[in-house]
């Protein structure tokens, strides 16, 4: 009973030690003025902590998916499809759902988790503000390139994150912050769109101002250190019961 109630105590020890939290980094996308359209299927390499990312843009025109134009503003990033003309009318520089369904592909050097995002809303149309966002995720090799590489139209990832996507409810109070309810899902590829379906009726339009970023936790040497000084005390502690423990005498 005293050994197995000190290997309990030395493996939640363990445990303890060995689950620190995921490290967490926001990387913004805020501060630009580029031209609200150009040259379809561009991409932007941002970075922060160690963490690279390569953004594109991109729509569906109903079920054909195209190449857009991403924009960088002073509120973040947009784009602009091919149906949205120059993108200076009725802010079609944004991602929204007003005609064609746009959205942000996010290519990562590793496998990360997106907490959350701010996404700052504009008016689209004649229907109230809104911000839901579309959101998806997926993990596939040879995405990310020194030399920032487009991913092809009838790339297998497209399927993958079609299968993963989900919407969550934006935050129109400033600050603009939409947590994704994300939780423990990491991959190298994110989807961030306007809101897919769109079951509220509200026309959704935001400029991706940042995103926080999660990367799994890896224990440091000093808590592996911590880890084996906890097992060789539970060691000695062990030993130490043993020679305390006498057997009864014969008669």
């Amino acid at each position: 009973m005293i050994r197995k109630s000190l290997i309990s105590v030395a493996a939640v020890a363990a445990i303890s030690f060995a689950a620190p939290a995921a490290a967490s980094t926001t990387i913004s996308f805020t501060g630009g003025n580029t031209g609200t359209d150009g040259s379809d299927g561009n991409i932007r390499p941002f970075s922060n902590g160690g963490i690279s990312v390569q953004v594109s843009g991109w729509s569906y025109d109903g079920n054909t998916l195209e190449n857009a134009w991403l924009g960088r503003y002073s509120q973040g990033l947009g784009v602009t499809n091919n149906d949205e003309g120059n993108g200076t009318s009725n802010n079609n520089h944004t991602v929204d759902n007003y005609g064609q369904q746009d959205f942000i592909l996010l290519i990562f050097n590793q496998a990360v988790n997106i907490q959350s995002a701010v996404l700052t809303p504009f008016d689209i149309s004649q229907t109230a503000n809104d911000n839901d966002a579309w959101v998806s995720y997926a993990n596939l090799g040879g995405l990310f390139n020194t030399t920032p590489t487009a991913v092809p139209l009838n790339s297998p990832l497209w399927a993958l994150l079609n299968a993963n996507d989900w919407n969550v409810q934006g935050n129109m109070s400033s600050g603009y912050s939409t947590s994704f309810g994300s939780a423990g899902l990491y991959g190298n590829a994110w989807l961030i769109g306007a809101g897919n379906p769109n079951p509220d009726r509200n026309d959704d339009g935001f400029k991706l101002s940042s995103i926080v970023v999660n990367t799994p936790a890896v224990p440091e040497p000093a808590t592996w250190a911590m880890m084996l000084v906890g097992f060789g005390a539970a060691g000695a502690s062990l030993r130490r019961a043993r020679r305390s423990i006498r057997l009864p005498q014969q008669a």
